[in-house]
């Protein structure tokens, strides 16, 4: 009786370990390759994305680029060291089956994070823009005319296909 006590205890305890790892495991890729990728001649550059259905390929892709797909940003949003936009690398990886494609930009992620001992800081900066705005007396703008020599549009979505129509016919 007290082996099968101790025997369902270590069973119940060994899965519930088992279990606790696999949901505490972060998305990963199976099989993953980085390498810095093979020189170009000067002038000359090769950049690929692409892939199978279960697989990642960048080839010659700086890291800057990676970055944009794991974190869903613009690369104007990213800074950090120069080389992320000079070094280029080819990175392979294999997709484990019944992961969805919502979950590739996390595994891009860790494998960063593990490969690159990438951290990341998350922060708002204030920057200078741009506004164009319209001047203390109004518009200066005046509306085409069709002697002007262009086409006129009159706001209508479909109005430029009908003018750039017109004009084509008046002009051939």
């Amino acid at each position: 009786m007290n082996r099968i006590v101790i025997a369902t205890g270590l069973i119940v305890s060994a899965s519930s370990v088992i279990f606790a790892q696999v949901a505490a495991a972060p998305f990963a890729f199976e099989v993953a390759s980085i390498k810095p990728a093979a020189p170009q001649p000067e002038g000359m550059f090769r950049i690929g994305m692409g892939g199978d259905e279960g697989r990642i390929t960048y080839t010659g892709v700086p890291l800057k680029l990676v970055m944009t797909r794991a974190y869903g940003v613009k690369q104007h949003q990213i800074s950090g060291p120069s080389w992320l936009d000079s070094e280029r690398f080819d990175i392979n990886a294999k997709i484990p089956d019944g992961v969805s494609r919502e979950q590739v930009p996390a595994m891009l992620q860790n494998l960063l994070a593990e490969r690159f001992k990438m951290t990341i800081r998350r922060e708002t900066k204030e920057q200078s823009v741009y506004a164009l705005v319209v001047g203390k007396n109004g518009p200066k703008l005046t509306k085409a005319s069709e002697e002007d020599g262009g086409p006129v549009f009159d706001g209508d979505p479909k109005g430029e296909k009908v003018a750039v129509k017109k004009a084509a016919e008046a002009g051939g």
